[in-house]
């Protein structure tokens, strides 16, 4: 596995940015270009288990991922199946001045063929960097109508 740092920034309060990342059973609606179906397969008092249908790089996958939210500030999700079963993300959001610092860890680990492929790796998280600014913005506009 191999750790990256990625910081991000949203206007929204701590709070408010916090509530939208967690609210999983809604991320099609924040985000429907990448996730077409989610079907909460479990939850507890803050773990839920999540069969989730996305689009990543032009491709329809199917991964269950476990989401662990820890109130006021932290969202720990972990990959279950999938091409990237092993993976984790941690998000540590953080009040600023204007709003809120995003702190995101990801854990990248790769199965199968796809381990194989050297540049992939970079490319994924470039990609996954370019994914969490979207999200931010399609939060920052989604909070509008709620």
């Amino acid at each position: 596995m191999s750790s990256h740092n990625f910081i991000q920034k949203s206007n929204l309060e701590r709070d408010v940015i916090f509530q939208i990342s967690t609210d999983i059973k809604n991320f099609h609606k924040i985000m429907p270009k990448y996730f077409k179906s989610l079907q909460i397969i479990n939850t507890s008092l803050n773990e839920i288990i999540v069969l989730e249908q996305i689009n990543f790089f032009g491709r329809n996958i199917e991964i269950k991922t476990k989401h662990i939210i820890v109130k006021p500030n932290m969202h720990k999700v972990f990959i279950l199946s999938g091409p990237a079963k092993g993976t984790s993300f941690i998000e540590t959001y953080n009040s600023n001045s204007i709003g809120t610092d995003i702190s995101i860890v990801v854990d990248l680990k790769l199965n199968g063929i796809i381990k194989l492929i050297p540049f992939l790796k970079i490319l994924l998280l470039k990609r996954m960097n370019s994914v969490m600014s979207e999200f931010i913005m399609c939060a920052e506009s989604y909070s509008k109508s709620i």
